[in-house]
């Protein structure tokens, strides 16, 4: 709204309760003042209707002429300012005044003599406003003869005298007086006029009064716009200050300098600015505070209005799932917000855990409520719990192979104690050999517990691993000579790439030794008759890095970051190829003496698997 639109509603404001003010008087005015009017003309026509009893009492006691008394009434209304009517106790009209224009009066109505005599001969004053048809229609109290002869004779009339009866239409006013003779009421004076009549009387008075009004509410214009302005002025500066702040600007400040309410008014307004500026920038800073949180969390967070739109998606959301920063991420995640959907219809919390692709995420949602119960929105954190998963995973596939590791040797050993138990194995040679697959199944058991016992005390930190400085270069030969009848045996081929001339490493020969053999013997298990495992090393600056490639079946991508986790197996076609502890054991010695251990590998192709020695300084401990 303009500060001109203001202005005119102000003056709107101002001037209409002005001119309402004037009207409502004059509309009071035109509603009371006939009936004050008609009471008016009441109290005025009692004294001149007392004055003709008075006339008409004094002939019948002989004190005026009959002469004089049609005179001292009057022929004419103008002389009364009203109908003048006398009739005797049954309501007769015996003598009656002429309008003004000369139009003959007829006699009493009926309807005004039968209602207000009965009141009148009881000696009191009847009056009556309104119109004639509103009066009851009572009987009139018979009187004498006599006495109706008296009033008429001093008329000097009979009752064929007036022969007409006045017909009366709308409002009048009518009074009726008594007449007494020697105590006795024997008729009475009626007088009446119409309220039309009566107001055209006030009707001066009622345009006087009108037309001062409006002249007043004309002279008001001017303080009307005076006021108008002061009013509209200091809103129109103060609503400019509130626009203003509304749009940020909480720098401005309203008029406070005026000692009235608009002073009173800019001050509040004024600290209303202040106290919201402090409090807008307490939510910023928590706001930013909060959003730095949120932003940081490595879960990723999303929340929904009650529409099930995306009013929050934090970075950790598109880092989980790769998703660029444009992304819908509602399109991207359709089972994520199909649970989202599903927490606002039902307004219970939600937690399940879905692949999205080759992420596991745990998601679970919370629905916002009001007080009154209404679900606003949801709020949802996604973790991801891919390793977690594959922990499990590994756990159950571990335990899984354990259980078939120890159940294989330990069944072997039950069916052959079971023959020896019943004397069914009877040759020294059967028993010889029976005792021979027993021994063997036994070290094959034992192997597998201390190759359990190995890893758990290298991951606890438990197992001592002692360095020392040594010549790797013997310690490969004896490798090669072991796994080349190896590979004949298993139609396979072994190359041995390592230089003449090595330098001294440090270490431990023991373990260098144990994580060669788990590696050669992954390499030959899963590397088909006729594929090549090849052992080499090489000086690379201050340590010597060894390294067992196969061409075997490889590892795919999505296992290659997994191939050293605790009983992870790759290849889960082959499970009788061991229980998914070598390559583990073998990273936690490469780990505990301080060297590095990594793998690279592809699906079909093969895999090469590197460690490092470092080499031995010639302040090193002594040869071991």
């Amino acid at each position: 709204m303009k500060r001109g639109a203001f202005f005119q509603r102000v003056l709107f404001l101002v001037y209409g309760t002005v001119l309402l003010f004037a009207v409502l008087i004059i509309a009071i005015y035109n509603i009371i003042s006939p009936a004050l009017f008609a009471r008016n003309k009441i109290d005025d026509l009692i004294p001149k209707g007392q004055i003709i009893s008075g006339y008409i009492e004094s002939t019948l006691r002989g004190e005026i002429s009959t002469t004089y008394l049609v005179p001292l009434i009057g022929r004419s209304t103008s002389q009364w300012e009203a109908t003048v009517w006398v009739v005797d106790s049954k309501g007769d009209t015996l003598i009656r005044t002429q309008q003004t224009d000369g139009r003959r009066v007829g006699r009493l109505p009926a309807r005004l003599a039968q209602s207000m005599l009965p009141a009148v001969l009881t000696g009191q004053i009847a009056t009556h406003i309104g119109s004639p048809e509103d009066l009851a229609s009572d009987s009139v109290s018979s009187r004498t003869a006599i006495t109706s002869d008296v009033l008429r004779r001093i008329a000097g009339q009979n009752e064929d005298a007036v022969s007409t009866e006045e017909v009366i239409t709308g409002n009048i006013v009518a009074v009726a007086i008594p007449i007494t003779y020697w105590g006795e009421v024997v008729g009475a004076v009626f007088m009446s006029q119409s309220m039309t009549e009566v107001m055209a009387g006030m009707q001066a008075l009622s345009n006087t009064i009108t037309f001062s009004l409006l002249l007043v509410a004309l002279l008001l214009l001017p303080i009307a716009l005076f006021f108008a302005t002061r009013i509209s002025r200091p809103l129109a500066s103060m609503r400019a200050a509130a626009l203003t702040m509304a749009g940020g600007d909480l720098s401005a400040r309203a008029d406070d300098q005026r000692g009235d309410e608009f002073g009173e008014l800019g001050r509040a307004l004024n600290f209303l600015s202040s106290e919201l500026g402090s409090t807008i920038s307490s939510l910023e800073m928590e706001r930013n505070r909060l959003s730095s949180l949120i932003d940081g969390l490595s879960e990723g967070i999303i929340a929904v209005d009650a529409q099930g739109a995306a009013t929050l998606v934090n970075p950790a959301v598109r880092s989980l799932l790769g998703l660029p920063q444009d992304a819908d991420v509602r399109a991207a995640l359709p089972d994520v917000f199909r649970m989202f959907d599903g927490a606002l219809a039902s307004g219970q919390s939600m937690r399940e855990t879905i692949w999205q692709g080759r992420v596991a995420l745990r998601i679970s949602i919370a629905p916002l409520h009001k007080p009154d119960g209404q679900v606003t929105g949801c709020v949802g954190i996604i973790s991801d719990v891919t390793s977690a998963e594959r922990l499990e995973q590994t756990r159950r596939d571990y335990v899984a192979n354990v259980s078939h590791e120890l159940r294989t040797p330990l069944t072997a050993m039950r069916a052959l104690l079971e023959p020896l138990r019943d004397g069914l194995i009877k040759t020294d040679e059967q028993r010889q050999q029976t005792y021979n697959i027993i021994l063997r199944e036994t070290m094959r058991l034992s192997r597998l517990v201390s190759d359990m016992l190995e890893l758990s005390r290298l991951q606890s930190g438990r197992a001592s691993l002692s360095r020392s400085v040594f010549s790797l270069r013997p310690l490969l030969e004896q490798i090669r000579d072991t796994y080349a009848a190896y590979a004949e045996d298993y139609q396979q081929v072994f190359i041995f790439g390592v230089p003449p001339e090595l330098p001294q490493v440090t270490g431990n020969p023991d373990r260098t030794q144990q994580v060669l053999v788990a590696l050669l013997d992954n390499a030959f298990k899963y590397t088909p008759e006729d594929g090549v495992v090849t052992l080499s090393a090489e000086v690379a600056g201050d340590m010597i890095r060894v390294s067992v490639r196969d061409t075997g079946i490889g590892i795919g991508p999505e296992d290659l970051p997994h191939v050293f986790d605790r009983f992870y197996k790759a290849d889960k076609s082959h499970g009788g190829k061991g229980t998914g502890l070598g390559l583990a054991i073998a990273y936690e010695i490469m780990k505990q003496l301080g060297e590095e251990m990594t793998v690279e590998s592809e699906p079909g192709e093969g895999s090469v698997f590197r460690f490092t020695l470092h080499i031995a300084q010639p302040a090193a401990l002594p040869q071991g």
